[in-house]
């Protein structure tokens, strides 16, 4: 139950962020939202990144918001040179001030990531400071250092090292097998599962959210495209044009109630 918990928790929090930057393209393999990964006959497509069910729902809360917050800060806005541009490189560009206020949103991703339950290990702490550093530094140099300080997107970088500390943490043996066991079966459309991960096809046509997510069970990793249950359809409304005509509809019954009214085949 509390798995199930912690898969709609994480749907929950991320279905403003899939709404609003759905027409957005996928900013490679970092993205915190979306991926672009190859279905069975190898053709690429949009998925939605949802958080699996064997992470706990108060750690699954945490890396829904800090996905959300790095997306933001790394690639919320635009596009410049083929490089992806959030918030955090906009106000970088502010001379003095603007670096010093990046470093406070990068520590403040950095805090959240510590809450995880247990906390984080020393050298995954380590390593994400490392990150805020080098963007720190960078981003002092004008210019030039504000458009590698885009490019390297340290809050992005320690949202992925946030997902692969949950991995080590959370992921069973069995889960674990099946996802070697998919790696032999795909062959050559194969491509390396994200850390703290599952994979649900997006739909462009798809524009609601707000519907509960599907089920995925915590023994058996999944294709990215075949989340483990599917919406059951309750609540979906008939469609009038396919549904079979009631009694009272057909053609010969309103013809044999109009005769009854009007007197008609009276003997």
């Amino acid at each position: 139950m509390a798995s199930k918990v912690a898969t709609m928790v994480g749907k929950k929090m991320l279905g403003s962020e899939f709404k609003k930057y759905s027409g957005k393209k996928v900013a490679g393999d970092y993205d915190p939202l979306f991926e672009m990964r190859p279905d069975n006959r190898g053709k690429m497509k949009k998925h939605k990144k949802l958080i699996p069910a064997y992470i706990p729902e108060q750690d699954a809360l945490i890396l829904a918001k800090v996905r959300k917050r790095a997306y933001r800060l790394d690639m919320a806005l635009f596009n410049f040179m083929g490089i992806r541009f959030g918030w955090s490189s906009v106000i970088g560009l502010v001379p003095e001030i603007g670096d010093v206020v990046d470093l406070v949103m990068a520590m403040s991703l950095f805090r959240q990531c510590c809450k995880v339950k247990g906390g984080l290990d020393s050298s995954v702490k380590m390593k994400m400071l490392f990150w805020i550093f080098i963007d720190f530094i960078i981003g002092l140099v004008p210019i030039a250092g504000d458009l590698l300080d885009a490019s390297i997107k340290a809050n992005t970088q320690n949202c992925r090292l946030l997902e692969q500390h949950l991995d080590r943490k959370y992921k069973d043996e069995e889960t674990k097998k099946a996802e070697r066991e998919y790696r032999r079966t795909s062959g050559t459309n194969y491509k390396a599962l994200a850390p703290a991960t599952v994979y649900e096809e997006y739909d462009e046509r798809d524009r609601d959210f707000n519907t509960p997510p599907p089920g995925y069970d915590n023994d058996i990793y999944h294709e990215p495209s075949r989340p483990s249950r599917a919406h059951s359809g309750r609540g979906r409304q008939e469609d009038v044009e396919m549904a079979p005509a009631r009694q009272s509809d057909r053609p010969s019954d309103r013809t044999t109630s109009k005769k009854k009214k009007s007197g008609w085949g009276r003997g």
